[in-house]
C-alpha cells in the first residue's frame, strides 16, 4: 500500500479546519440532546456526536505530525483536561441535575493520545540513537497513565472517595472520554497517517465491532456512526485552513458550560 499525499489528490477539499468546523456543528448538535434531555431533546440528535471524537483524533495526529512545538501542543491540551475536570466538578455541585452528569472532556483523550505518539517517536529515535535510556523512558511515559488507571480501580474498589477524586484529575485511559479504544485510534491515525485507506480499515473494523456488541445491549449503541468520520478524512487536503487555532479550545468548553446553564435555568422553571 503506497504512501498519499493529500495535498496532490483530486477531490480532497477539506481543509483542517473546515472538518474542525464540521465537527463542532455536529458535537454542538449532539449536546443539545444532552443538556436538554429533560425538555424533550429527540434521542437522534445524539447520532450527529458520533462521528466527532474520530475526526478530532485524526485532526490531532495530523496537528502532532505539523506543529514546531510537540510539548506546547500537548500541554495545551493537558491544561485543557485541567480546566474542563475542575469546571466539571463546580458546576455540578453548584448547579447540580439529576439527569445530566457533567463529564465531558475530551481534552483528556487527545493528550493521551499525542502522548503516546510522542513515546512512539521517542523510542524510535531511541533505536536509531541507539539510546536504552531513550527507549526505557519512553516506554515507561507510556505506561504510566495505565498504572494510573490501574491505582483509580484500586481506588474505586476501596470506596477511597479522596485517592479517587485526585486520580480523576490524572488522564488516564480508564477515565478519559472514550476511553483505551479512543486513546489507540488516536495513536494509531498518526503511525498510519500516510495511509488513508488503513486509517479507515481501522474505524470501519472499531466501528462494526462496536454495532455488533450492542446488538445484545438492553440499549442500542450508536457510537458505531462514528463510520461517517471516514468522509471528511477522506475529503482532508493535508492543509491546516485559515481561523484561530485556538478557536477550539475556546469553543469546545464555552458551549458546554453554556448549554448545561441554560438547561439549569430551564430545569428549575419546570
Amino acid at each position: 500500500m503506497a504512501p498519499i499525499d493529500p495535498n496532490r489528490r483530486i477531490g480532497h477539499i477539506l481543509s483542517g479546519t473546515g472538518i474542525k468546523i464540521a465537527g463542532i456543528i455536529l458535537m454542538t448538535i449532539d449536546h443539545l440532546h444532552q443538556m436538554f434531555i429533560a425538555q424533550g431533546a429527540p434521542q437522534w440528535l445524539n447520532w450527529f456526536g458520533r462521528p466527532v471524537a474520530t475526526m478530532f483524533l485524526f485532526l490531532c495526529a495530523e496537528g502532532f505530525f505539523y506543529t514546531h512545538d510537540k510539548k506546547r501542543y500537548m500541554l495545551l491540551l493537558l491544561g485543557g483536561f485541567f480546566f474542563m475536570s475542575a469546571m466539571n466538578r463546580i458546576l455540578s455541585f453548584a448547579m447540580p441535575m439529576e439527569h445530566i452528569a457533567l463529564i465531558n472532556n475530551i481534552f483528556g483523550t487527545l493528550f493521551l493520545s499525542t502522548l503516546s505518539i510522542g513515546m512512539i517517536d521517542r523510542i524510535r529515535a531511541g533505536f536509531t540513537e541507539k539510546s536504552p535510556a531513550k527507549i526505557l523512558s519512553a516506554t515507561g511515559g507510556m505506561i504510566l497513565p495505565f498504572v494510573i488507571g490501574l491505582l483509580l480501580l484500586l481506588a474505586l474498589q476501596s470506596s477511597n472517595r479522596t485517592a479517587v477524586l485526585v486520580l480523576l484529575f490524572i488522564p488516564n485511559p480508564l477515565s478519559v472520554e472514550g476511553g483505551l479504544v479512543l486513546v489507540f485510534m488516536g495513536a494509531a491515525f498518526y503511525i498510519l497517517r500516510k495511509y488513508r485507506l488503513a486509517q479507515a480499515a481501522l474505524v470501519l473494523a472499531i466501528s462494526a465491532v462496536i454495532w455488533y456488541l450492542s446488538q445484545d445491549s438492553a440499549t442500542r449503541d450508536f457510537q458505531w456512526l462514528m463510520v461517517l468520520a471516514v468522509i471528511p478524512m477522506f475529503l482532508y487536503n493535508g492543509k491546516r485552513g485559515k481561523g484561530s487555532k485556538y478557536f477550539f479550545y475556546i469553543f469546545y468548553p464555552a458551549h458546554i458550560y453554556l448549554l448545561y446553564c441554560v438547561a439549569w435555568f430551564l430545569n428549575g422553571r419546570i
